[in-house]
């Protein structure tokens, strides 16, 4: 950032932190690019601190080689580590605001950075005024109107020689894109551009409201997942559902980091095809999957889980333990006596009823495993868990979610699905254990 915004930026700060009652803090970043001129800007930085009598706090990191090993441009290394340095440092001395010192310039060179590489309405919508903790009070000042008022009160500040390096595409723009534009077309170019910019945010902040309100309408939240109503999300128009599975990929990951146009457009080609089981990764982790007349938005989650059971008893895994967006509640009891109709013993997925006399200890809850088989209720033959699941018509982004009762190894219910025959109470049958299920979001 260059110094002159960041001096406009504290003297700012400084005239209302009275007013406002302000702890004011100085956060300075060594990127180690400049050799020696990074080392004066740091000093610079907290002399101008110690000036305005503000805790001064910095840090240096190679971002040079910060980028070569994430295999990212100096750019976007710098960026994020920045970020990443300013918002751990406001979390440890518990700073409500970061003010960061980006202007009007920053704005209309942003603007046709993304329009030239390709973005759409979120991009264009340009530097957010505010967003989270980050604040940019200096947004809609020239940068032409801070430098002159430094001058003309004979305020020191320092320039940034990496700005001026033809290298780097933000600064073609700033040094030969911008000014030919000024120059031979539209002398206020910089003004239109910021217009342009704020007029697209207040477009989009109405669009992202509307996909809001629409998606807790047709989507159920189970578990770590995102479902939606297939039909009614295709009733929309193209552009709300493009903003709807961005906001279901924000919902789950937290950011949309690596979400892209075209992984948008290949999601949204799979659901207007409308092939059932089809899937698609959107972003690392991320997935969506078409399952009959619903939509999947999940995170893969690989973990697997196995825990002993006391039975009969009751035991309360949280999804901590789990290792899961859910957690699950067993409760085993005996029962006595014999059960005249049978067929009522099948009609709760969330209840199962099993000879005690022929089940043994330990008793496990458990993720799938591969080659898990077992006899499912009414079939002669084992069969497969994987094929039985597919049979079942479970999609595939709940197949690692199913729980599974063993005794002593022998799998002796899928849960909510169905119990292994070999297990199954008959009219001998004279103890019954009588296994509940609660599913918990915590």
């Amino acid at each position: 950032m260059g110094f002159w915004k960041k001096v406009i930026g504290l003297l700012w700060l400084r005239a209302i932190q009275s007013e406002f009652g302000l702890n004011l803090y100085v956060a300075h970043l060594n990127h180690k690019l400049r050799g020696a001129e990074s080392d004066e800007d740091e000093k610079f930085a907290k002399k101008m601190a110690d000036r305005l009598k503000f805790k001064f706090f910095s840090k240096r990191i190679d971002v040079k080689k910060e980028a070569k090993k994430r295999k990212v441009s100096i750019e976007q290394a710098a960026r994020e580590v920045r970020y990443r340095y300013l918002e751990k440092l406001a979390n440890q001395i518990k700073a409500d605001k970061i003010a960061l010192g980006h202007q009007a310039d920053d704005q209309a060179e942003t603007f046709l950075m993304r329009l030239l590489r390709g973005t759409g309405a979120v991009g264009l919508s340009g530097i957010p005024a505010k967003r989270g903790k980050i604040i940019r009070p200096l947004i809609q000042i020239r940068r032409e109107e801070i430098e002159k008022f430094l001058k003309a009160n004979k305020i020191p500040f320092r320039l940034d020689s990496s700005n001026y390096l033809i290298d780097f595409f933000r600064n073609k723009i700033r040094l030969s894109f911008l000014p030919k534009i000024k120059e031979e077309v539209n002398p206020k170019i910089v003004e239109s551009l910021n217009r342009t910019a704020d007029i697209i945010s207040l477009q989009q902040e109405y669009i992202q409201k509307n996909c809001e309100r629409i998606l807790k309408e047709i989507s159920i939240r189970r578990r770590s997942k995102i479902v939606l109503d297939l039909s009614e999300f295709a009733g929309y128009d193209i552009c709300l559902q493009r903003e709807m599975v961005r906001l279901c990929v924000k919902q789950l990951k937290g950011d949309l980091k690596e979400l892209d146009f075209e992984s948008v457009d290949q999601t949204l080609n799979l659901i207007h095809r409308k092939k059932s089981g089809k899937k698609v990764k959107l972003v690392a982790k991320i997935w969506l999957e078409v399952s009959g007349k619903e939509l999947a938005f999940y995170q893969e989650e690989k973990k697997k889980y196995d825990f002993p059971l006391t039975l009969p008893g009751e035991v309360n895994l949280s999804a901590r333990s789990m290792g899961k967006g859910w957690g699950i509640k067993i409760k085993g009891e005996v029962l006595k006596g014999k059960f005249k109709s049978l067929d009522l013993l099948h009609q709760n997925q969330n209840i199962a009823f099993l000879d005690w006399e022929k089940l043994r200890t330990p008793f496990r809850l458990r993720s799938r495993r591969r080659g898990d088989k077992f006899k499912p209720l009414g079939m002669k033959g084992t069969k497969s868990l994987a094929d039985f699941l597919i049979d079942a018509k479970v999609p595939h982004h709940l197949r690692d979610e199913v729980a599974i009762l063993t005794s002593k190894g022998k799998i002796a219910w899928v849960v909510s699905y169905r119990i292994s025959d070999e297990f199954k109470v008959t009219s001998k049958t004279s103890r019954v254990l009588k296994v509940q299920t609660e599913i918990s979001d915590s």
